[in-house]
């Protein structure tokens, strides 16, 4: 359909991963309650598969999740212990409230412990958008982001589910991030998701 045509049209040139250079990802992922359906902590754990696969030696990737408290889950890790890094996705559950500031502190702290200078460093907030606990306001959690995007760390926020996802602050926050933001229904969304991440990263490292 003509739809389809102007869909693959404007997905942009795919970069050259062998090009890019040595990523820092940490991963802040919302196991809520909330994130429980069918289209929520399942495909992302899909699509976090998916992601592990184009991770190379040269990459680290940690992972902080929160639900009630905010807690790291993988430690930074080499991209090469990829079954290391997909047995940690694949003991992801969801369940208690939502504690999204204290997630999103802990996994900047990270990301700057980590920080590799000229690298892709890059905070990917995964959630359903329902940050209902730990952040009194969406201006809060807004000032929050913007504080920490002058640690040179990028924010790409991933939303999933339907109902409750406020696509407009999500957007907010990535922008405030400095980041990228996508909205993932179907796994092939999260694989297009995959290609955007390195595009967003070379073009941002270009400037």
């Amino acid at each position: 359909s003509s739809d389809l045509l102007m869909h693959i049209g404007l997905q942009g040139r795919k970069i050259d991963s062998a090009k890019l250079p040595p990523s820092n990802l940490v991963f802040l992922l919302d196991v809520s309650g909330s994130m429980n359906g069918a289209d929520r902590l399942p495909l992302l754990k899909q699509a976090l598969m998916l992601l592990s696969g184009t991770l190379r030696s040269q990459d680290k990737v940690s992972i902080v999740v929160y639900a009630g408290s905010a807690g790291l889950v993988l430690p930074p890790t080499s991209g090469a212990e990829r079954r290391k890094i997909i047995e940690a996705f694949s003991k992801l559950r969801a369940g208690g409230s939502t504690a999204g500031g204290a997630g999103i502190k802990l996994a900047y702290k990270i990301a700057k412990d980590q920080f590799i200078k000229g690298g892709n460093n890059r905070v990917i907030l995964a959630t359903d958008g329902d940050f209902n606990v730990g952040v009194r306001s969406q201006g809060e959690l807004v000032r929050l982001i913007e504080d920490q995007r002058k640690s040179g760390v990028f924010l790409t926020v991933l939303g999933f589910g339907r109902g409750n996802y406020r696509s407009s602050t999500m957007s907010e926050l990535a922008e405030k991030g400095n980041g990228n933001h996508a909205y993932i229904d179907s796994i092939l969304e999260a694989q297009k998701v995959c290609d955007d991440l390195d595009n967003d990263c070379h073009r941002r490292l270009k400037k």
